[in-house]
């Protein structure tokens, strides 16, 4: 008597889309609370001597950043499952919209910094990144072309999660990297400053092309 077996159960890629989001929320509050200071302390000795002069520029940054790190998360959940309604919609301009005030406080910020020019050009390079990269979803989405638009969006947001990846990375290698201080940034933010951005980037693009192909040889 021939007995027949069952076939494997497929995966559900939302229970890893669920695991990755929140791993991401927990790296984004862990770097709210690092900054929280800048909003519930506005003093001299909050922002410090190196900050205060151009306080404006960093609080339109990290509040475009927070506001554009916060909608994206819900934003990717939204995508990737296909629930594309009015508040996908409504969220997307907010998001939008903290790129825009996030990418103008970043670029003040990078060009007003004193300092060396390969940490004030990584910067400088990570907010240009975020502008094309927001820029041209919303084109992928102006045309209809949604599923550029869902790849546009992931490679988006990994460019907005780069100012937390820069404070998480900074924290980890510091324990194992020692440096003299520098009034600015030394090797090691200088390093993070390019690397935040662009190797995550170059990760999300290696899936991204995966999916792609995954989808042509179904």
């Amino acid at each position: 008597m021939n007995t027949a077996i069952p076939a494997p159960r497929p995966r559900d890629p939302r229970l890893r889309l669920i695991v990755i989001l929140g791993a991401l929320g927990a790296a984004l509050l862990w770097f709210v609370a690092q900054k929280a200071h800048y909003f519930t302390a506005y003093s001299l000795a909050s922002f410090s001597d190196y900050y205060w002069p151009r306080r404006g520029g960093l609080i339109l940054h990290l509040a475009g950043g927070s506001l554009a790190i916060s909608t994206g998360l819900v934003q990717i959940w939204l995508g990737l499952t296909h629930r594309t309604s009015m508040l996908h919609r409504s969220l997307g301009k907010v998001y939008a919209a903290g790129v825009l005030l996030g990418s103008a406080g970043g670029f003040y910020m990078a060009v007003t910094i004193p300092g060396h020019l390969a940490y004030r050009s990584g910067l400088f390079g990570l907010d240009v990144a975020w502008l094309i990269t927001t820029g041209m979803a919303l084109y992928a989405i102006h045309l209809r072309r949604f599923e550029q638009h869902r790849e546009w969006m992931l490679r988006s947001y990994t460019v907005t999660f780069a100012f937390v990846t820069f404070r998480l990375g900074e924290q980890i290698l510091r324990n194992w990297i020692t440096l003299p201080d520098d009034p600015v940034a030394d090797d090691l933010d200088t390093a993070m400053a390019w690397a935040c951005w662009t190797l995550p980037l170059l990760f999300a693009e290696l899936l991204i092309q995966l999916r792609a192909m995954a989808r042509v040889t179904r």
